[in-house]
């Protein structure tokens, strides 16, 4: 199927949910990808082969305990490595400010860390 929408648009975004893809399957779709000069993003699972792996999570959220009764934002840690660049790391805030949401510089102040699962 994505190799399909791959032939009409030039973003894909693939959920696979955890499904693994055999890596002569990969290999094709990301050459049909090329070959159309297209995008495309694959999320839930690995991806053997990609040119640049972004990896994140949520690392701690702001507002809950504040008095506030609600998240108004929340940090993401985010890793990227790939073919021929450096892996690099970074952590992003994410909060809405005059009526738009958008990224800044991470601030430690007022943030909680996410309980850690047992």
């Amino acid at each position: 199927m994505a190799a399909i929408l791959l032939d009409g648009m030039d973003l894909v975004v693939l959920g696979l949910a955890g499904a693994a893809v055999p890596p002569t399957r990969a290999r094709a779709v990301v050459a049909r990808a090329r070959s159309k000069g297209a995008c495309l993003v694959v999320t839930e699972r690995r991806w053997d082969g990609a040119d640049i792996r972004i990896d994140s999570h949520v690392a701690e959220y702001t507002g809950i305990g504040q008095g506030y009764g609600r998240i108004t934002g929340f940090s993401v840690d985010v890793e990227v490595s790939g073919r021929g660049i450096r892996p690099r790391s970074a952590r992003f805030d994410l909060s809405a400010a005059d009526g738009a949401v958008g990224w800044t510089t991470h601030t430690p102040e007022q943030s909680t860390p996410l309980p850690q699962a047992l």
